[in-house]
């Protein structure tokens, strides 16, 4: 997947909508993923109602599928 893909996804997704979209000024992709993966945190910890769990799987697949187009996150434990 390229990153011009992985971002049409992102943002096409609820866990994207219901976040911080953080990377709308920034254009920054690394922005995004944060944005999603503290969506995902939340949910997964019950903090966040709002996602459903085929929403949650979603967003944490595009998670994984995305990590190695990050810069900052390459090594961050996805424990979701």
């Amino acid at each position: 997947m390229t990153k011009e893909e992985a971002i049409q996804i992102g943002h096409a997704m609820y866990a994207y909508e219901i976040s911080e979209q953080a990377d709308i000024e920034s254009q920054n992709f690394d922005d995004l993923w944060q944005s999603i993966y503290d969506i995902c945190q939340l949910s997964h910890f019950h903090i966040l109602e709002d996602l459903e769990s085929d929403e949650l799987d979603q967003a944490i697949t595009w998670l994984k599928e995305t990590q190695s187009l990050t810069k900052k996150y390459q090594e961050t434990e996805i424990y979701f």
